[in-house]
């Protein structure tokens, strides 16, 4: 290369003082033209959103406080000035966001006026805080973003899911279910052999009888609706739980944004097809209404089965289910059990998006499980609980 020339974008220092050229064109600015104050009092032209949060109520108190979880794809109407109503669902980080400007009149806020929004939560849901319904006057405020500001701000809204313990039973079983307060109600077996209870957090007795053989199972609602397997009302399972409770919630695999196949070893078991992935990884709601705990969720690779199997026999307590994606609303999640070659159990639970459901599967002495879907969406899980020998 000759001296002097140059590649493209270079600086070149002009002999007069105080210009410089960039890319052939010379500037002699000083800092009022470098950086200017702004008119106030003019119109901007711009647009911000004016939004409201929905969170998952974990600890059911009416307040958004620490380990409350951002919700998303839950419906939030905006009520205009003109009687109009539109809609929009919460995104990942559980905002409904609703954009407004003066200026850009094809925006869903253009117009000063008496604003009212409105949490719908999903069936199986409640609100907690008490302001499904919120309103707030809008005037023109020239200058800022968007020219329009609300004189109230939204307040957060809190849902939780509606607890009950449901599952499957004979037809002509009776029904009993005890309470932390000891209070016993009996709930009604339907003619598809189906059975739901509302109940309240803290530990159950369900009980069983069928033929005058009763089963007992103790469960602990927590804060997600439980599904049991199924109850056969033969005097319950025959061999003594293992001693060894173990718990994993996929967070300790990865600390990236990525995906990572479970390998087999983790917590002292095999897997086959089960991936985890931080819960924001996809756009899919589901993965962020079921994670429980931690950020990271796992769910069965491309809606396939997946499975978690083991030479040596273990108990499958239960995990967290729910549906990955919003377009697989009722899903039906099938769960099978095997020791050696010999079919244990089969039960099967639906899944939403919403958030999850926790199955109290009490699988006992099993070497293999699988998890598959009817349809072949991907069912997310958390918290999957496991016992092992000593």
């Amino acid at each position: 290369m000759k001296r002097g020339l140059l590649f493209s974008g270079a600086l070149v220092v002009a002999p007069a003082i105080g210009l410089a050229t960039v890319c052939g064109a010379a500037y002699a600015g000083s800092a009022k033209d470098y950086y200017p104050t702004r008119a106030w009092g003019s119109f901007n032209g711009g647009r911000m959103n004016t939004s409201i949060l929905v969170f998952r109520d974990l600890n059911r108190n009416g307040v958004y406080d620490l380990g409350d979880r951002p919700m998303p794809h839950v419906a939030v109407e905006l009520g205009k000035p003109n009687g109009d109503t539109i809609m929009r669902w919460t995104n990942v980080s559980g905002f409904a966001n609703f954009a407004m400007s003066v200026l850009q009149r094809n925006l869903e806020l253009v117009d000063p006026g008496h604003y009212a929004f409105r949490v719908v939560p999903p069936p199986g849901w409640s609100v907690t805080t008490g302001n499904a319904s919120q309103e707030s006057d809008y005037v023109v405020s020239p200058g800022s973003p968007g020219d329009m500001i609300a004189l109230r701000t939204t307040h957060p809204v809190g849902l939780a899911a509606d607890l009950t313990i449901s599952g499957a039973a004979t037809a002509g079983s009776r029904i009993s279910l005890t309470g932390p307060d000891g209070v016993t109600a009996v709930a009604k077996v339907d003619p598809d052999e189906r059975f739901s209870a509302p109940v309240t957090s803290g530990e159950w007795l369900v009980e069983v009888s069928t033929e005058g053989a009763t089963q007992r199972r103790k469960i602990v609602v927590g804060e997600a609706p439980v599904v049991l397997s199924a109850l056969s009302g033969k005097g319950g399972p025959a061999v003594e739980p293992l001693p060894r409770q173990h718990v994993v919630g996929f967070d300790d695999l990865l600390t990236t944004s990525g995906v990572f196949e479970i390998p087999s070893g983790y917590g002292g078991l095999d897997w086959y097809n089960l991936v985890a992935m931080h819960q924001r990884f996809t756009d899919g709601p589901g993965y962020i209404n079921t994670t429980m705990s931690g950020e990271f969720i796992a769910y069965n690779s491309s809606g396939h089965p997946g499975q978690v199997f083991s030479d040596k026999p273990f108990d499958f307590t239960g995990a967290c289910f729910g549906a990955g994606w919003n377009d697989a609303e009722g899903e039906t999640l099938v769960l099978k059990a095997w020791r050696g070659d010999q079919p244990a159990y089969e039960d099967q639970l639906v899944l939403s998006a919403s958030g999850p459901v926790y199955f109290a599967a009490d699988y006992r002495r099993i070497t293999r499980l699988e998890i598959q879907t009817q349809h072949h969406w991907q069912a997310a899980m958390d918290d999957f609980a496991y016992r092992t020998g000593p």
